[in-house]
């Protein structure tokens, strides 16, 4: 991280305490009521809203456009650029609604699932919602006014989660997923602006469009991209197998999703205004990029590495035993998401140091790669195209870093052996765990015993080594003056 004396230090670790209070218990929410929701559900039912989820989520990368992040990089907005990406999102948040409200028999013929037709066109009243929140969203973000968001999170995610928990009782079966996404996003928009007052007070001009176009274009083929690769995994699932399998995978996706969106969403949260705001000292940006980095790889790859170790016994325990398919393709999962802090800030330094072009171009050679792994993997079965992303990511970590070198000095080399310690501790981490885990039995208690240990053993290796990573997660931690609001 930047400096402690420095004001871009301060600022940055008051942002990063609360959005590890918003986003953590966001997530921690999300994982608890999908525990329950497995229980209450069969795999069948998340096999059919993954099926909607595919045509969701290309349509929600649509809907912003890259406009959230243009104005989050920009730092300074105007309420002409303000109000002329509001109307141009909710303008294609309608289009993109009407389309799939459209298509909605076609999706259901596609996957031979009569009960999609309902979902979708229920579903395509996400897009409207959505577009309603992207301005909002980034301006908060922008400011870096991670306290108030907090409190939209964290009451849009109760609500969801309050309704979904009753109509899976109630036996409403995929119908209670696809209430908890649309009541999830509909909460979000309606507490963004009530709470944030804000109102789109601007003139609508092409200008400003062109303005934030510029750099959101790059960014909406970007995103395009990346969130079409990752549902293209649940297509060709949801087309070659049934719906039960698909249901196994994406339970196995969303389990190794909550780490890595978390990640992602922390370091997008800070990386990009951060590292924006850093952009004209190189000095400082190659501090807060490399400390970003170490602090969080630290966190994660023990983490996820556990993970992966565990991952059988923990979709046992938290899911239920009629889950157990799902632990070996979250294992192999898991293992491809370990360089994710990597790839994440990698990416919002090029973004913030004004490349989206750049960012662009590697994507589209990362995920030409990617592709293809899938393709070729997907007559073997589900194991291998979880394997094939694990390929894929080590090969867009190299990408990624290679640029960072290039533009900043701080490439492959020099990240990798930032990374040396962490690993290592990884590794023995990981080791203890497993020697403990079998010695007592393969029980829970051995579980909890197993994680303890290792975690113990990786903080204890991380102190007497004192790795600048812990010291940072320290003064992180301590309470300042000026970070209750």
């Amino acid at each position: 991280m930047t400096p402690p004396d420095s004001q871009a230090g301060a600022t940055a670790f008051r942002a990063a305490r609360w959005s590890i209070v918003e986003i953590g218990t966001r997530y921690v929410i999300q994982f608890a009521v999908t525990a329950v929701l497995a229980r209450l559900l069969s795999p069948d039912a998340f096999g059919l809203l993954a099926m909607v989820l595919i045509f969701t989520a290309i349509g929600a990368i649509f809907i912003d456009s890259g406009s959230g992040a243009a104005l989050v990089q920009k730092q300074s907005t105007t309420a002409d650029e303000e109000t002329t990406v509001f109307v141009v999102n909710v303008l294609v948040s309608l289009i993109a609604g009407l389309m799939l409200f459209a298509c909605a028999g076609l999706i259901a013929s596609f996957f031979n699932q009569p009960e999609l037709a309902g979902l979708c066109r229920f579903m395509a009243l996400i897009f409207p919602l959505n577009g309603l929140a992207v301005v909002p969203d980034a301006l908060l973000t922008q400011r870096m006014r991670f306290n108030v968001r907090a409190k939209i999170e964290f009451g849009s995610a109760m609500t969801a989660s309050t309704v979904a928990l009753v109509l899976a009782w109630r036996g409403y079966g995929a119908w209670s997923l696809a209430w908890q996404a649309v009541v999830s996003i509909g909460a979000r928009a309606v507490l963004l602006l009530v709470i944030t007052e804000w109102r789109p007070h601007g003139r609508f001009r092409p200008r400003a469009l062109w303005s934030i176009w510029s750099f959101g274009g790059f960014m909406l083929l970007a995103g395009l991209i990346d969130t079409g690769y990752t549902r293209l995994q649940a297509l060709l699932v949801g087309r070659f197998f049934a719906a039960r399998e698909l249901g196994f995978y994406t339970m196995a996706q969303n389990t190794q999703q909550v780490p890595t969106s978390l990640a992602a969403a922390l370091l997008n949260r800070l990386g990009l205004p951060l590292f924006s705001s850093l952009r004209h000292d190189p000095t400082l940006l190659h501090r807060a990029v490399r400390g970003s980095l170490s602090m969080s790889m630290f966190v994660f790859v023990p983490l996820v590495a556990m993970l992966a170790l565990f991952a059988t016994p923990v979709v046992e325990l938290v899911f239920g035993p009629r889950w157990q398919a799902t632990g070996p393709i979250l294992a192999i999962l898991a293992l491809g998401a370990l360089p994710w802090p990597s790839h994440v800030l990698n990416v919002s330094l090029l973004n913030a140091l004004g490349h989206p072009r750049l960012v662009l171009r590697n994507e589209v050679i990362k995920k030409s790669l990617a592709v293809a792994l899938l393709l070729a993997a997907c007559p073997f079965g589900i194991g291998a195209i979880a394997w094939s992303t694990v390929a894929a990511s080590l090969f867009a970590m190299g990408i990624n870093m290679h640029y960072s070198g290039k533009l900043l000095g701080y490439g492959a080399s020099s990240q990798l052996r930032d990374m040396a310690g962490i690993v290592l501790g990884t590794l023995v981490a990981v080791s203890l765990a497993y020697v403990v885990y079998l010695s007592m039995q393969r029980s829970l208690v051995a579980l909890l015993a197993g994680c303890l240990v290792g975690a113990a053993a990786y903080l204890l290796l991380a102190w007497r080594t004192s790795h600048p990573a812990l010291v940072d997660l320290l003064r992180l931690a301590r309470p300042q003056r000026g970070d209750i609001r």
